[in-house]
């Protein structure tokens, strides 16, 4: 009989406080063995929030996505974990479902690009977004799909990962590229991707983080770097 493994939810926040008033509460913490929080030098009220929500929080040391979500790791004592941003894009209902499907996956990504999802762009006529994201998958695809591996969702930092899993892909960047690095490493080592439908709904408290096309010259740049070590 397989044991159930033990999960923990990251809560990654820069500046969230808005979200984290109005997401955290809405969090089934019951369905998790652990949680806590890496806060990335917020100038605003957002460690309070959390560690009134009860979430330990830890300063993020280095700078850039890719240095939290490396952090967290450390942190991390259980068999997986998941990846989660109070900012409203993800829905807090959509946690028990990634919790229920690391019992049986390694690597579980909240798609916005598969059938019964939704793109906060999908009302828009001019999905620029949503449409840089389906090219990046599907370049990912073309380089480095194995055995039917694929990608649909590169940039969604919403996902679940094993220990294992996460520690087989040796990342190694600190920036806002780890998303897409993650999926790139899950192709190349052919770490299976598990997708399901997720719903994006408006941010809370204004814009992004990341300005997209500063973003997406970085994502090209990491994508050559791995086309040119495919072999490893």
């Amino acid at each position: 009989m397989t044991s159930k493994k033990t999960i923990t939810l990251v809560v990654i926040a820069r500046n969230e406080s808005m979200g984290i008033k109005e997401i955290m509460p809405q969090i089934d913490t019951s369905c998790l063995d652990a949680y806590f929080a890496i806060d990335g030098n917020s100038s605003d009220d957002t460690v309070s929030l959390l560690e009134g929500f009860g979430y330990k929080t830890y300063a993020q040391k280095n700078k850039g996505l890719g240095a939290a979500m490396l952090e967290a790791r450390d942190y991390v004592k259980t068999d997986a974990f998941i990846f989660y941003h109070p900012d409203g894009n993800e829905r807090a209902e959509d946690i028990p479902k990634v919790v229920e499907y690391l019992q049986t996956h390694d690597f579980v990504v909240a798609s916005r690009m598969i059938k019964g999802a939704f793109n906060e762009e999908d009302g828009q006529f001019l999905k620029i977004r949503k449409w840089a994201n389906q090219g990046f998958a599907l370049i990912a695809n073309i380089l480095f799909s194995k055995n039917g591996n694929k990608t649909s969702d590169v940039t969604n930092g919403f996902r679940g990962i094993t220990c294992e899993a996460f520690d087989k892909m040796e990342l190694d960047t600190h920036d806002l590229t780890m998303d897409y690095l993650m999926v790139v490493r899950a192709l190349k080592k052919n770490i299976p991707i598990f997708e399901f439908p997720t719903h994006e709904d408006q941010r809370i408290g204004g814009e992004s983080n990341f300005a997209s096309i500063p973003t997406g010259l970085m994502e090209v740049k990491m994508l050559w770097k791995e086309f040119l070590n495919r072999n490893k």
